[in-house]
């Protein structure tokens, strides 16, 4: 019998405290209306100095080191974008300097298929500063991919065009000031 005693108790406190709650439910209350021209203006969290996010991204200086919050050489980061581009971005993270890439198969080869991952290691534009790994998988008769080695003359070449690239990016951006 204690036992029974235990969960009528249970279920009645159940029930009261449900009760209670519910009662809860029919208090109106309103937020107090707010007007978007009286909110704080200034730098937020992820902008620049004006307030406009995409101020994070304005070369402040011939080195390339961004304004803002980038984190990373913005001649390295648009380079690598744009040598990249035809490939399908999965991530892309410019205050840590992290580019991935997900499988790209080209037309003419329609049995491979490649996928980056690209590292920017700090603000200068240096050749130590990037960090390319290429991934490579062969599609077998079965149609499953298996990996397989990726040419290291292809990942230099990449290397290479991001430079080449990046540093064009920094002189185009010294003639126009």
């Amino acid at each position: 019998m204690p036992n029974n005693t235990k969960i009528t108790t249970a279920i009645i406190a159940i029930a009261v405290i449900s009760t209670a709650l519910t009662a809860c439910g029919n208090i109106k209350t309103t937020a107090p209306e707010v007007n978007p021209t009286d909110m704080p203006k200034g730098p937020g969290l992820l902008s620049g100095e004006s307030g406009n996010l995409l101020d994070a991204f304005k070369r402040d200086n011939a080195e390339g080191q961004a304004g803002g919050n980038i984190g990373v050489n913005i001649f390295l980061w648009r380079a690598s974008l744009e040598s990249i581009s035809f490939m399908p971005i999965q991530q892309a993270d410019s205050n840590g300097g992290v580019i991935a890439t997900d499988w790209y198969s080209a037309p003419e080869a329609p049995s491979e298929r490649v996928r980056a991952n690209i590292l920017i290691l700090g603000k200068s534009l240096r050749p130590d500063a990037l960090k390319v790994n290429l991934f490579k998988q062969t599609k077998a008769s079965d149609g499953k991919w298996a990996d397989a080695p990726a040419n290291p003359a292809t990942t230099r070449a990449l290397e290479d065009a991001i430079l080449t690239k990046a540093r064009a990016l920094r002189v185009q951006s010294l003639s126009t000031k």
